[in-house]
């Protein structure tokens, strides 16, 4: 696994470029900019996820992956949390209520039909291997909440963080003054939060499925204080390690005692996050094929375990697991390009915009 590492070490640092002093990223947070930091990502999560098909060793080929992935853990998806209530609350305040009745007019539909039609590909795959599905877990597998191989927690937070979206800024309608938003995300808050400790304290999904949702909600967040953020962070160099000298002290104390309570693993996932954007403050990456990846997290997160699930099946990941991973990966670039054209156009059709 380290030459994994290694070549997405190669396609970060091989774009990189690093701002001169006193001079910041201004890029770091639109679309374009976060999609290089969300390839990063969805290629660690095709990283973590093949990894449980095969066996690694203790040597240096895998040992330094694992204690890498073992750091990281869930926050594989944070950033992506994180960008999704960035961009959500960025919308609201171009568009207001007209972005939210997009929510169950379009955005929740189209994201659950998508996922369907994922799923779909799985239930012929398991009907193909001899498996046997009852009615409920069919059911339940296009709902997400459960799953017939494929990843399914993540889709299912985000329907759930649609809905108490919608919810939270319904009223927004009758809301013209702009700083009366902070009252809608204090809504979008608590309900996030209540959702999140029900599942915490009936224990009726393990941990990974809940414990990095409040990050959405961050999002929003720092969409509503970002200037002043920006503001103090990129005023100099001195405010700006100062401050990140801080975050990654603290950052230590949270990791560190992350397991003694639910509470810290919170803050660490929160402190994680405001690390990784301040990086980007500073960092500009321009690579294609990390934006790729970027701009079609989706499909790959989806789509990742058909091959790896095709290939365990043949005996490939048990006799070569190195070039498992490889085919696998490529298998699922190809399948994403595709799936992706193929749903893009669907939606139009069912979506068309309407003429003025």
């Amino acid at each position: 696994m380290i030459f994994f590492v290694l070549i997405l070490l190669l396609l970060i640092f091989s774009s990189a470029e690093f701002s001169k002093h006193n001079e910041f990223n201004k890029d770091y947070i639109s679309r374009d900019g976060t999609n290089y930091i969300k390839g990063i990502f969805v290629i660690l999560i095709l990283y973590s996820h093949g990894k449980g098909y095969i066996a690694l060793d203790k040597t240096y080929l895998d040992a330094p992956y694992t204690a890498m992935q073992n750091h990281i853990g869930q926050m594989v998806v944070a950033l992506f949390l994180f960008y999704s209530g960035y961009g959500i609350m960025e919308q609201i305040k171009k568009r207001r209520f007209d972005y939210i009745k997009t929510i169950p007019a379009k955005r929740f539909p189209n994201l659950l039909l998508n996922f369907d039609i994922a799923v779909c590909f799985y239930l012929i795959l398991w009907l193909a291997l001899g498996k046997t599905l009852t009615l409920k877990q069919i059911v339940f597998s296009l709902t997400a909440w459960d799953g017939v191989g494929n990843s399914s927690w993540y889709i299912f937070m985000t329907f759930a963080l649609y809905i108490i979206t919608f919810i939270s800024f319904a009223l927004i309608k009758f809301v013209k003054n702009e700083k009366a938003d902070i009252v809608f995300i204090i809504i979008l808050s608590v309900l996030s939060g209540a959702m999140i400790l029900a599942f915490h304290y009936t224990k009726i999904k393990d941990g990974f499925w809940y414990n990095t949702a409040f990050l959405y909600v961050l999002g929003f967040w720092y969409s509503y204080f970002k200037n002043i953020i920006e503001k103090v962070l990129m005023k100099n160099d001195m405010l700006y390690f100062s401050a990140l000298a801080v975050i990654l002290v603290a950052y230590i104390w949270a990791y560190l005692n992350k397991p003694k309570a639910f509470a810290i693993y919170e803050i660490w996932a929160a402190l994680f996050t405001a690390i990784t954007v301040m990086l980007t403050m500073k960092i500009k990456l321009g690579n294609n094929f990390l934006k790729w990846c970027g701009e079609h997290i989706f499909s790959i997160y989806i789509l990742q375990r058909i091959p790896m699930i095709i290939l365990t099946e043949l005996g490939v990941a048990q006799r070569h697991k190195y070039i498992f991973l490889i085919v696998s990966y490529f298998i699922t670039f190809a399948m994403a390009e595709i799936f992706d054209v193929a749903t893009g156009k669907l939606s139009k059709l069912i979506w068309k915009p309407k003429k003025a």
